[in-house]
């Protein structure tokens, strides 16, 4: 059986791309494509609402490497899935039976979220992050 099983995940959460420049990409997001800004107080990332503010879906840019606690983010790409904060420890271990390496829970107090994290086939790094609470964040320090 599949980790999520019969539930599915409550949509992506977050998609991070790697840019050569933050402000161009912020730039581009925010007066092209038109998404609101959560946090762009930083040189080296920048946040953005990929759908109604408050929600979990953002897109972040950063001139990378991933940085905050980001060990655990590697690979070409980097997603995430979200879900409930209590579900992640079944989800870790549903992917460990499957023989899939996991890693975390990591905590992520400012969301009130923990996450686990582990590779695709290819390397790209998928993350079900389990938030307490509907809101995504605050001004995160920095994309997961």
């Amino acid at each position: 059986m599949s980790a999520l099983g019969s539930r599915p995940a409550q949509g992506i959460s977050e998609v991070i791309l790697v840019v050569r420049d933050v402000a161009r990409s912020l730039a581009f997001y925010r007066d092209v494509v038109g998404l609101q800004v959560d946090d762009a107080s930083h040189a080296q990332f920048a946040w953005l609402w990929a759908g109604r503010p408050g929600s979990q879906q953002r897109i972040g840019v950063t001139a990378g490497p991933l940085s905050y606690g980001a060990s655990h983010v590697k690979g070409p790409q980097h997603f995430a899935f979200g879900t409930e904060n209590a579900r992640i420890d079944d989800l870790k271990a549903a992917l460990e039976r499957q023989g899939i390496e996991v890693e975390g829970p990591v905590e992520f107090p400012f969301w009130k979220a923990r996450s686990i994290y582990f590779s695709d086939p290819d390397g790209n790094r998928v993350e079900f992050c389990g938030f307490s609470e509907s809101k995504a964040s605050p001004a995160a320090p920095a994309a997961t």
